[in-house]
């Protein structure tokens, strides 16, 4: 890569994606819409595998689609490890 603006633009889009589905997640799991959250996420998915292209100089949509499907799934792992995490210390907490 030799293009330090392309890098840079390439790290912002991933920056603003991942923010953007941090808090998007979170929202909707205070909202008690958790279940929808991996299709809410698509978008920026999408936005930080584009920005991981052009930043590496990859395919552009090879990586968009694979943030598409990525984010998703782990938001939605992520959203169960801290459910499993719950529901283990809420049973050692009553016994």
């Amino acid at each position: 890569m030799d293009d330090p603006f392309a890098l840079l633009i390439g790290v912002v889009l991933v920056a603003i994606g991942a923010g953007a589905a941090t808090v998007t997640q979170r929202r909707l799991e205070a909202e008690g819409h958790a279940t929808t959250a991996p299709l809410w996420l698509l978008p920026f998915g999408v936005l930080i595998g584009a920005g991981a292209a052009i930043a590496r100089d990859w395919s552009l949509p090879a990586s968009m689609a694979v943030g598409a499907l990525l984010i998703p799934v782990v938001g939605a792992a992520g959203r169960y490890l801290e459910v499993r995490g719950r529901r283990r210390s809420t049973r050692l907490d009553s016994r």
